[in-house]
């Protein structure tokens, strides 16, 4: 049933706009006069839609939104849509976001808060990007050799001759020469200089734009301006030379995949920077560094490892590939199986896709974890081929409370953490 809600009901930024605010898997219809979209904003629209699966559909008198499990905040010109998270405090949700990803934050930042007007967890992120940046810069650029096509006034590595006779035709009488140059101009470098730039443009802290503006002109003479997107990102293999920049591009992809700017013209005009979070991927990795930080002495924990699962007539299928959540190995051997599961209840296909896990992987019991929301945990079994999943609940909010506490010590906080684990394993 969709829920009704007039524009009285709703509360303003410090602009005068209403806030269209709902949770994850919620619809509702906000009602109101001047509750449109404007023309220039039906693309925004199709972007929120196929993106985030967030639809937005102009009624009569007002509008009816509908969210998936995509949380995050987009300004309109007469409004501001914000999707509120389900399963954790609105207050926790950039301490989620700072665990799950690693974050170096400062305890300045303890206070940002993922408010309607100005500060959003994006800075959390932004922060710790420009922290792994300095350090990237101050311990020296990566350089590696690449591939340059110029025409140069003397003969240097291979002459092409299809753009050597194009000269000659043109009475130029420089060397068309594709060679090989040792530089700091590679994508690696291209990445981190487009991402500082957008950083500089979307954080809302002046002395965080000075501190970025600094680290850009350490850089842009050795790099050449470029475009990024997210497949760029697919272009980089890490090795021992450049595994340094896996953090900080890691950093640089969840800003540039979220924030959803298509128009940097358009988002100088607003107060709210679009940064959207899909909330299934954060949780696994939310689960995923709990028990990669807190696991029991002598365990293993492997995160999202492939195996090879169907063949086609003997041969490997490139979609035929399982990868489960987690993985806790014990005396070499797969002690238990884990899958992260952002949702209220576990469902039919999740319940087949473990099993399929634990078929695969020779095990009889394997775990589905998931967010608490006051239901006890249980046991499913398939008696007649020896499968076991154990449904088990972590509460977010009372974890982010636990690590994040001031008042106690790292090992009292620890010692907590395993404890929970324990209960959620069964060791």
């Amino acid at each position: 049933m969709v829920q009704t809600k007039t524009i009285e009901q709703l509360q303003k930024t410090e602009q005068g706009k209403p806030i269209l605010e709902l949770t994850e898997h919620e619809q509702i219809y906000f009602v109101g006069n001047n509750l449109t979209i404007l023309q220039e904003e039906e693309k925004i629209c199709e972007q929120l839609e196929s993106d985030y699966k967030i639809q937005l559909s102009q009624m009569a008198n007002g509008i009816k939104i509908s969210a998936d499990w995509c949380v995050g905040a987009r300004e309109f010109e007469n409004f501001v849509l914000y999707v509120g998270p389900k399963f954790v405090q609105l207050e926790n949700l950039g301490r989620m976001i700072d665990f799950s990803y690693k974050l170096e934050t400062d305890q300045s930042d303890d206070e940002i808060r993922f408010n309607s007007d100005i500060d959003q967890p994006l800075e959390f992120v932004i922060n710790s990007f420009v922290q792994t940046c300095r350090t990237l810069i101050k311990k020296g650029l990566h350089r590696s050799y690449e591939l340059f096509n110029d025409d140069v006034s003397f003969l240097r590595g291979k002459l092409i001759l299809k753009n050597q006779i194009k000269n000659d035709l043109k009475f130029n009488m420089k060397f068309n020469c594709e060679y090989d140059e040792f530089t700091s101009n590679n994508l690696e470098n291209q990445i981190i200089l487009y991402t500082l730039k957008m950083c500089k443009l979307l954080t809302k802290f002046p002395q965080r734009k000075l501190h970025i503006q600094k680290l850009i002109h350490q850089i842009d003479s050795q790099i050449e301006d470029k475009q990024i997107s997210i497949n760029d990102f697919k272009k980089i293999q890490y090795t021992k030379l450049n595994s340094r920049y896996k953090k900080p591009h890691e950093l640089a992809k969840l800003i540039i995949k979220n924030i959803g700017i298509k128009n940097l013209k358009y988002q100088k005009t607003r107060f709210i920077v679009p940064f959207f979070v899909p909330m299934p991927k954060l949780f696994e990795k939310f689960v995923e560094n709990l028990f990669s930080n807190y696991h029991q002495m002598g365990m293993v924990v492997e995160g999202k490892q492939r195996f090879q699962a169907w063949y086609r007539d003997g041969n490997p299928e490139s979609d035929g590939v399982i990868i489960p959540d987690i993985l806790l190995y014990k005396d070499s051997e797969i002690y238990a199986i884990l899958d992260a599961k952002y949702m209220k209840d576990i469902k039919e296909h999740e319940k087949y896709q473990i099993a399929f896990y634990l078929n695969h992987l020779k095990k009889s019991i394997g775990c589905a974890v998931l967010p608490y929301e006051e239901i006890p945990d249980y046991n499913l079994t398939v008696p007649d081929q020896n499968i076991e999943i154990k449904v088990k609940h972590i509460h977010i909010d009372n974890i982010l409370n636990t690590l994040y506490a001031k008042n106690k010590s790292k090992q009292e906080i620890k010692n907590e953490i395993q404890q929970l684990l324990e209960q959620v394993i069964e060791i």
